[in-house]
């Protein structure tokens, strides 16, 4: 125990001997450095497979509004001479957008389901000891596929799809150390049904007690769920 004192002694030492831009510098490294750390090994990483996730339903709702829009119109083709050959066209059009959307559903299946995030979250909390719960607070869900599909008819409603996907969100807001902060962030990642990352805050309160809030989502043919 003493020589630990006996070394904090002589780090204090060396540090008082430090010019004041010194000092500032070994500061701003300390608060700096594991922030650049825990962007490089976590963030980044995950923000990356986010965006591939979601660059992936995009891909797959804009196929969906060209084979809804090819519905339509061969539909107003049968309106004005109907045939066989053209109705086996649009059957097989339709069997294209029903594996669409369920490709879409399966994507939702491999995430968390929205009314278990709030628990999820807070069941994580409770293996980290020394973190606090701020807050905790879901978003109104979104549409994924919010473009409208055209209309059979001029001014007639839209043909509707055979499901929506919908984006729910929760924010949580913790305060910790940055050990414990990273070591919740890591558990989060690993987690067998996935959730998508949203924005990331972090500052620090009271050195070493820092604050982060971070957004996470997952997807739902559902719009409604339990808010808090």
């Amino acid at each position: 125990m003493n020589g630990l004192r006996q070394q904090w002694k002589v780090i204090c030492g060396k540090y008082a001997a430090l010019s004041r831009r010194e000092q500032v510098m070994v500061a701003l490294a300390l608060v700096l450095g594991p922030l650049l750390i825990a962007n490089a090994l976590v963030l980044e990483p995950q923000a990356a497979r986010s965006k591939a996730l979601q660059a992936s339903i995009a891909a797959d709702g804009a196929a969906l509004d060209t084979l809804q829009a090819q519905v339509v119109t061969m539909q107003q083709q049968l309106n004005v001479d109907p045939d066989a050959a053209k109705k086996a066209e649009l059957a097989a059009v339709n069997a294209q957008r029903n594996q669409l959307d369920e490709q879409l559903l399966t994507v939702g299946t491999a995430l968390v389901r929205p009314q278990d995030m709030n628990g999820l979250l807070e069941g994580l909390l409770a293996r980290h000891a020394g973190l606090r719960l701020v807050s905790l607070k879901t978003l109104a869900p979104q549409s994924v596929l919010s473009q409208k599909a055209p209309a059979s008819e001029a001014g007639s409603k839209p043909v509707e799809r055979a499901f929506d996907l919908y984006r729910h969100g929760v924010e949580i807001r913790l305060e910790g150390n940055y050990g414990q902060l990273q070591a919740y962030l890591a558990q989060l990642e690993k987690l067998q049904k996935r959730l998508l990352w949203g924005q990331l805050s972090y500052r620090v309160v009271d050195y070493p007690r820092a604050e982060m809030t971070l957004t996470v989502y997952t997807l739902s043919p559902d719009k409604t769920w339990l808010t808090l």
